[in-house]
């Protein structure tokens, strides 16, 4: 199954509102397939340009913003600000030993130090690379679906603790790291810059496990209880006004 195909069966099983999305991390951002914009931007903006829009484009630590974001995916080495927990306190915590709990709760590469210098962020369904990892943001009853399908050939559980701090880019390292999926709550940053719905939770696998996970979205919809839309029992006779019910003498 090649890209496209993932993308469309994920697409249609799913009834996704926006694209899957590919990610791939480089050690060497000059082969990288593109070059970044030239202007700084966050790694939840890129994810939503090509989730929205279907652009791809590429991103290196010197042309962002967030510092939190590139720690987690491992552009940069995380901060002292984030490691003693300072970065929490007052938004997120009353004092630095909460506030240094907080960001240990974070999963970020960059606690073991830099590890990559760029990132590509594309549609599934267009990336010209092999991704690392495969981001798709979805409401509670989709990410149902993704779990069951998951879970289906050894009811292993996915892993959502979280903080609801940087989960994007938190998710991406997660799944980079561990090699398994993981579910994230987007964070404030996700919602103002990136554009992420109040309905929307993201999901993030490794790419090698993605079309594991397709082939098992069609086998759990088989049984018709993991299916989305999941369709409301209508066998049961409602209760109306008097008004608005047929009467004897209506008969």
């Amino acid at each position: 199954m090649n890209r496209s195909e993932m993308a469309a069966k994920l697409e249609a099983i799913l009834r996704l509102d926006t694209r899957p999305v590919a990610v791939k991390m480089y050690v060497n951002s000059q082969e990288m397939p593109k070059k970044p914009l030239n202007f700084k931007l966050n790694i939840c903006q890129l994810v939503s340009m090509a989730r929205y829009a279907g652009k791809a484009n590429a991103g290196v630590p010197e042309k962002m913003v967030c510092s939190m974001g590139a720690a987690c995916v491992g552009l940069i080495k995380t901060p002292d600000v984030f490691t003693t927990g300072k970065a929490a306190v007052g938004p997120y915590s009353r004092d630095e030993k909460a506030g240094r709990k907080f960001m240990e709760n974070t999963f970020k590469l960059g606690d073991s130090g830099k590890k990559y210098s760029g990132i590509m962020v594309a549609p599934l369904e267009s990336a010209d690379f092999e991704p690392d990892v495969v981001v798709i943001y979805a409401n509670p009853a989709q990410m149902m679906r993704l779990i069951h399908a998951n879970a289906y050939e050894t009811g292993e559980k996915i892993t959502a603790d979280t903080v609801a701090e940087a989960a994007l880019c938190s998710s991406i390292g997660f799944a980079i790291a561990k090699g398994k999926p993981t579910i994230g709550f987007p964070c404030a940053g996700d919602r103002i810059f990136g554009g992420t719905q109040n309905s929307e939770l993201v999901f993030v696998a490794p790419f090698k496990e993605v079309e594991r996970i397709i082939r098992n979205l069609e086998e759990t919809a088989k049984g018709g209880f993991s299916v989305y839309p999941v369709p409301p029992n209508m066998m049961w006779t409602p209760t109306m006004p008097p008004t608005y019910t047929i009467q004897e003498t209506d008969l």
